[in-house]
């Protein structure tokens, strides 16, 4: 046989494998893909979490490119208080895609639990840098304040102030009972202004800033109590 019609003739039966296998391997591996999907979707209807988590890791392993699985696992772990594993998967995350707000946050809140409140203010600090929301301000600044960053926080306070967000909306608080009610989100933030204040060494100031939430929100406790510390 000549050779170049033998090697012709072998380089198109090994096209020819190589296509037939690839074929055969997508097929099942979309094939697992679909049974890994309808495990997690009746674990999930099942309350069955533990199911539901190891689906996901299947998924993670037959589809390694979509992202989306990361954020289910690390939402997951976090609602059941798994705070250093949410913050594992997130880390990993956002190595892919670092400005997937989804799991910036989960991270954020994931480290603060852990007590990692320095690495909790860099994470909000960069999601809040391309998310622009208010809440996520009131975070950094709640983290710039437990640090005992006073200044900085008190500037931080003043911008959130003059955003729109805070006209109008309204968060839930605590009144001297314990129970939950909504306050104004302005009325948190005199709170928290005072509080910075009263870091900063300014009773005064606090003062006016406690009565100052109070006016807005009366059975808010946590400025009553400011008020009047116990100690």
């Amino acid at each position: 046989m000549n050779m170049r019609k033998f090697t012709k003739q072998l380089f198109l039966t090994l096209t020819l494998t190589f296509l037939a296998f690839n074929f055969y391997s997508s097929a099942q591996n979309a094939e697992a893909i679909e049974r890994a999907k309808t495990k997690y979707n009746k674990s999930i209807r099942y309350n069955d979490f533990q199911e539901a988590k190891s689906a996901i890791y299947d998924l993670i392993v037959l589809e390694p490119n979509n992202n989306s699985y990361l954020d289910s696992l690390a939402y997951m772990y976090f609602e059941f208080n798994q705070y250093a594993s949410a913050a594992l998967v997130g880390r990993d995350g956002l190595k892919r895609n670092p400005n997937n707000q989804i799991l910036m946050q989960i991270s954020a809140k994931s480290l603060d639990q852990l007590g990692a409140i320095d690495q909790s203010l860099k994470m909000y600090q960069k999601l809040y840098n391309i998310s622009d929301d208010g809440f996520v301000l009131y975070e950094i600044i709640q983290k710039q304040y437990a640090l005992k960053q006073y200044d900085d926080a008190m500037i931080n306070s003043e911008l959130l102030l003059g955003k729109n967000i805070v006209n109008g909306s309204q968060v839930y608080a605590q009144d001297a009972s314990g129970n939950e009610i909504e306050v104004p989100f302005k009325a948190v933030i005199l709170n928290l202004q005072g509080m910075i204040a009263r870091g900063q060494g300014n009773e005064e100031s606090a003062k006016k800033y406690f009565n100052s939430a109070l006016s807005l929100a009366p059975n808010y406790a946590l400025p009553k109590e400011n008020l009047n510390p116990k100690d």
